[in-house]
């Protein structure tokens, strides 16, 4: 009897319809470690985009670009015409940095003179740019050590920089990237537990008969002020922080607020519809938690999007802390022509619509079926 009892309890918790249970206990986590262990595993980080400014016409620089070309660590995804193009291919991210080819560079090379070649770097992706970097190093050591006598040490001479960060703070990027991820996670927490209140506690009659009879007038009392209260925390909070960085203009804040704002609205929309699909609170807390938790390892600022595995890129792309951590960057990686973060804002804004929409449709009929339930329970106590 023991044994038949514990099986068919077993049974009824773990094998009764419940898919979302099961999505919470297995699919998610494997799923999200099955990711990171993907974009993770490679024995070297591979297929990071460079750029090339080739102010040297000559043989030496054609050599360099082609060893450049042929590493399996680097992709030449950019030869550009000026700096400044490259600089902008940087913050935009569609580059991890760029190496320079200065004048006269083979013409110094055979006079025995060690050449300087400068590189610069993204002032975010701080352990990809050292495998980067690195690499360039060697190619670049590896083609002198063929033109130069042994005697000579330092074949070629490298100039690392920092394109938008002059100070090289990279903690002050990863400090503001976090902060914005604790607001991520949190918005999609709160939206679980504000919208799942009434019918948590069997009292969605009594809040539709507040908001007028309304479940419309329901939904918005509960949505908009968690969402302007959690998105001025947001802000202050990122400015506070912000403090550490040079100072933003008006523009980049206003931008940054606004990614900021819709980044929660997705959010707390992505909670609600957790609540409105699973009808229960803790299980919808539970999966709010697996898919908002580990966002911020994929959400390119600690390892680019560029260079993650397909599969990963498309989970990183749907997450909105995502979108967000990319203006950001911009805002803070120097002057940058607002068409680009347009784009991000506008995938932002999409977002926090769909969910929202999505949301309180789910939730007007939870709410609908619930008073309905409330009904006949009270006509059942009667």
């Amino acid at each position: 009897m023991l044994l038949q009892g514990l099986l068919n309890t077993i049974r009824k918790i773990y094998f009764s319809h419940n898919i979302v249970l099961w999505m919470i206990l297995l699919v998610l986590p494997v799923g999200v470690s099955l990711f990171t262990m993907g974009m993770f595993s490679s024995q070297i980080v591979q297929h990071v985009p460079i750029g090339i400014v080739a102010q040297d016409d000559s043989m030496l620089a054609d050599k360099i670009k082609s060893r450049l070309r042929s590493s399996p660590v680097l992709n030449v995804k950019m030869e550009c015409g000026s700096m400044q193009e490259c600089e902008r291919a940087v913050v935009r991210g569609d580059l991890q940095g760029f190496l320079v080819l200065p004048n006269e560079l083979e013409r110094r090379a055979l006079r025995l003179e060690s050449p300087v070649i400068p590189i610069y770097s993204s002032g975010q992706n701080y352990l990809t740019n050292m495998f980067a970097t690195k690499e360039i190093r060697a190619v670049l050591s590896s083609v002198g050590g063929e033109i130069f006598v042994p005697q000579i040490e330092d074949p070629v001479k490298t100039e690392i920089h920092s394109v938008g960060n002059v100070e090289g703070n990279y903690q002050g990027f990863l400090a503001l990237g976090l902060v914005t991820a604790i607001f991520h996670l949190a918005a999609m927490i709160v939206g679980v537990y504000v919208v799942s209140f009434p019918f948590r506690d069997h009292r969605v009659t009594e809040m539709v008969k507040y908001a007028g009879g309304s479940r419309l007038t329901l939904w918005i009392a509960s949505v908009f002020p968690m969402n302007i209260i959690l998105w001025l925390a947001s802000v202050g909070c990122y400015a506070y922080c912000h403090r550490i960085l040079a100072p933003l203009t008006l523009d980049e804040f206003v931008m940054t607020a606004a990614a900021q704002l819709f980044m929660i609205c997705a959010c707390s929309g992505a909670g609600i519809v957790f609540v409105g699909v699973v009808g229960v609170m803790r299980i919808a807390t539970g999966a709010a938690g697996v898919i908002g938790s580990p966002a911020f390892a994929f959400a390119g600022q600690t390892f680019p999007v560029m260079s993650m595995p397909f599969a990963v890129r498309c989970f990183a792309f749907v997450l909105p802390l995502t979108h967000v951590l990319k203006i950001q960057s911009m805002m803070l990686l120097g002057d940058v022509s607002m068409e680009t973060s347009w784009h991000s804002l506008e995938i932002l804004i999409g977002m926090a619509i769909f969910w929202n929409l999505l949301g309180a449709f789910l939730m007007s009929m939870r709410w609908k079926r619930a008073m309905r339930k409330e009904v006949e329970w009270m006509k059942e106590s009667a």
